[in-house]
């Protein structure tokens, strides 16, 4: 799966009613500590109408949505650092995720919101204070050996414990790419990106404003758990009825799923053929060949060139041959970076030749083989070799000639399949 998402907060804040109306499901969701003892997994597709206008637009059906993997986690308590309740098992589980949906209990008046932040937040400095002290003392042992490196990495330890003892959250803004390699392979709960969701009373959904998105550290949804786990067991014609009738709009759980995406920084690139539109998900930045390679490994292996629309343009032409008459398609190499809603069609060099029988013309001699991977032959002299080749759903007649290796070993030359 690629990118995970831990829902956490105190017992009882609504994390598993949360999960179940993001994924759908039924995990346990009852108003008593530590209801969740083991995570909960679940798929929620990335809502995208873009998928929807391109399957339009080709006449296919099927539609494969990105996705983001979300896990309900146990309930933290104070002191979960020195392993109260479920603390450390809690804390094991939080440190793979990618990001932290922290569940606030905003429905419960008498509680204090803010309190229940702070105890999250402290409880999650004080496992990366153990973590750093740890940290420091193995680089300071080191450092005295005379390692420079280990020195760099006591010094950059020793500044992150000075912030973490004043409750703080590392600063890593100006570190630099290796200082940066030592604070990753730390795994730092404290440092992981985060968003607020404000679990709130079904009548109170329109009063989000009333919460200060100021105050916090990082961004707020607002949302009615209990009331969208309800409505997401409904059809989806009955969920637009039902949410055109409250007078709710639009989808919370939308809200929470695309400020996922949008704090992890990913972004979206579309596929087509003749039966499927899919859409991926990638880190932004990433370049066409490592987009591709998200696709398969061998399109990223064997890429030769990517041909890349605009999603705009496709759509303002309706017809990919209409885009490549206006001169917009163009045709970019491995190092191009792809841009959000941009559809792509990589090709690419393919080995997986299946069967084949080749002729070698050595001396007016001809020698006939029937292998099943074809990479590399030892032949006794130079030459030529004629190749027909049968594949699952290609065929190529291609000529070859026979280059010699500093081992003295002839080796025929690869043969390029594009990709369709």
């Amino acid at each position: 799966m690629g990118f995970r998402c831990g829902i956490a907060g105190v017992p009882n804040a609504g994390k598993s009613t949360l999960f179940n109306a993001l994924t759908q499901s039924s995990a346990a969701a009852e108003n008593y500590p530590f209801c969740t003892i083991e995570p909960n997994f679940g798929v929620v597709a990335v809502a995208d109408s873009r998928l929807d206008t391109i399957a339009n637009i080709i006449g296919v059906a099927r539609k494969i949505h990105a996705v983001l993997e979300f896990v309900d986690i146990a309930g933290l308590v104070q002191g979960a650092a020195e392993g109260e309740g479920l603390g450390n098992r809690f804390l094991a589980h939080i440190r793979e995720m990618d990001l932290i949906v922290h569940v606030v209990r905003a429905f419960d008046e008498s509680n204090d919101i803010y309190s229940d932040i702070a105890t999250v937040n402290i409880e999650l400095i004080l496992a990366d204070l153990e973590t750093v002290v740890k940290a420091k003392d193995r680089a300071l042992r080191r450092a005295r050996t005379g390692d420079k490196t280990r020195l760099n990495a006591f010094n950059l330890l020793n500044r992150i414990e000075s912030q973490l003892e004043k409750g703080e959250s590392p600063d890593l803004s100006a570190i630099s790419e290796s200082e940066r390699a030592i604070v990753d392979s730390l795994h730092l709960l404290s440092c992981k990106p985060k968003f607020y969701v404000f679990n709130v009373n079904e009548n109170e959904v329109e009063k989000a404003h009333r919460f200060a998105s100021s105050e916090l550290d990082a961004p707020l949804v607002t949302i009615c758990a209990e009331l969208e786990a309800e409505i997401s067991q409904l059809s989806n014609e009955e969920q637009h009825l039902f949410r055109e009738e409250m007078g709710l709009g639009d989808s919370a759980l939308s809200d929470i799923v695309q400020t996922g995406y949008s704090i992890l920084g990913l972004q979206t690139f579309f596929t087509f053929n003749d039966s499927e539109v899919r859409a991926w998900t990638i880190p932004r930045g990433k370049n066409v060949s490592e987009a591709a390679g998200k696709i398969h490994t061998d399109m990223e292996k064997g890429f030769i060139r990517a041909e890349v629309m605009s999603y705009d343009d496709f759509q303002f032409y309706g017809d990919e041959q209409a885009v490549k008459n206006a001169g917009l398609l163009r045709f970019e190499g491995r190092t191009h970076q792809l841009q959000d809603g941009d559809i792509m069609r990589v090709r690419f060099r393919s080995w997986m030749i299946r069967s084949f029988t080749f002729g070698i013309c050595l001396a007016c001699r001809e020698l006939k083989f029937s292998l099943s991977q074809p990479t590399e032959w030892s032949i006794p002299k130079a030459g030529h070799i004629m190749i027909h080749i049968r594949a699952a759903n290609w065929t190529a007649h291609t000529k070859h000639s026979l280059q010699t290796d500093p081992y003295g070993i002839t080796h025929i030359g690869q043969t390029e399949r594009i990709h369709e």
